[in-house]
């Protein structure tokens, strides 16, 4: 299959050699030309991984866009949301309507993608998807080198307009056979648990990160930051089932906490051992980390929308939406949240009914006025 991926970062460089490792023709696009010259002088990247490694050779690394997106039958953002306006515009006008363009993870960005190129006047791909966790938990090791010690076992992915599933997730499922197909991009947004586990981290190891070098994964998970966790993530479960999307939830547990339930969560079995054993999970972050731009100020809002669109109360999630705009000086209530997004006026059963039609359904004129 012909991919393009559009970012190139850790997760734009795994992704890229691994499905070229697999027979896939992959274009590699990054603004960044000096970063980029490694990989576009040899034309390769090497990676190291269960089930595929070793130097994996790319049709094209270019700093043009137009021509990393030439022919392509999936485009891949494997970029964070807060840089999915960015996108949209990078996207507008190259895009021929045959594509499906896939965002990992995406947080709703299937739909603020879709929005931006209609206000555009842009023409649309033949459908949007998005994932609910990063398809890789990957580093750069190098200018071309790059680990992904874990690979997700389960990758929820949902597609905008749902009503474009059958096709979106067939061409997905073929790259990614990890793929669980969800209900629509909402329900594969909502399975999302950077939201659930990082802004908590942060927050509860506040003092230590002013004060210097702290890896909140090494020694952060604390028995509060647990019970801040488990508390964010019984909302967010609790806010997917009154929206009605069905399990699986991808519990918190089930990811990194119990390994009786592995099976079931998003990474499989002896995911956390693996990323300590790896020796590149050493993160000290600051309060510009995509933990908080990304994780609290756009996931914790959509999750905190969800909750109140269905009806479900989410005080762990809005307090701590209330601390995070504290800290930073800023209203964090707009981000990923519905209302914010236009969809504010919708019932439960309407927003349902909207991500299935998308931008053919009645409310789309509206919406993106």
């Amino acid at each position: 299959m012909n991919v393009c991926i559009v970012g190139g970062g850790n997760g734009g460089y795994a992704t890229a050699a691994d499905l070229a490792l697999a027979g896939h023709r992959v274009r590699l696009w990054r603004r960044a030309g000096a970063e980029l010259a490694p990989v576009a002088t040899t034309g390769t990247i090497t990676l190291a991984a269960e089930e595929r490694q070793g130097a994996a050779r790319l049709d094209k690394a270019t700093t043009d866009i137009g021509e990393a997106l030439a022919g392509a039958e999936v485009v891949i953002v494997p970029l964070p949301a807060t840089s999915h306006e960015d996108v949209a515009t990078r996207l507008a006008g190259r895009l021929t309507g045959k594509e499906v363009v896939l965002l990992t993870p995406g947080t709703l960005g299937s739909f603020v993608i879709a929005r931006a190129l209609a206000r555009a006047g842009a023409t649309l791909p033949l459908a949007f998807a998005e994932t609910g966790t990063l398809p890789f938990l990957a580093r750069k090791t190098g200018p071309a080198t790059v680990a992904a010690p874990v690979r997700a076992a389960n990758l929820p992915v949902g597609v905008f307009p749902g009503s474009r599933s059958k096709v979106g997730l067939q061409r997905i499922g073929a790259l990614f056979p990890a793929t669980r197909p969800c209900v629509d991009a909402l329900d594969a947004a909502l399975t999302n648990v950077g939201p659930v586990i990082h802004p908590p981290l942060v927050l509860v190891n506040a003092a230590s990160i002013d004060a210097g070098r702290f890896d909140i994964h090494a020694a952060g998970t604390s028995a509060s930051a647990r019970k801040l966790i488990d508390a964010v993530d019984a909302e967010r479960v609790a806010a997917r089932r009154g929206m009605g999307y069905p399990a699986p939830h991808y519990e918190m547990a089930t990811t990194y906490y119990d390994e009786s339930r592995a099976a079931e969560g998003l990474y499989g079995a002896g995911a956390k051992a693996k990323l300590v054993a790896s020796g590149l999970w050493s993160e000290v972050v600051t309060y510009e980390h995509r933990y908080v731009s990304e994780d609290a100020a756009l996931g914790l809002t959509l999750l905190e929308s969800a909750g109140r669109t269905a009806g479900v109360a989410t005080p762990a999630i809005s307090s701590l939406l209330g601390v995070f705009g504290a800290l930073l000086g800023r209203d964090l209530t707009g981000g990923r949240a519905l209302d914010h997004l236009g969809l504010g006026d919708l019932t439960r059963r309407e927003v349902v009914t909207f991500f299935h039609e998308g931008w053919e359904g009645h409310p789309w004129s509206r919406v993106i006025r």
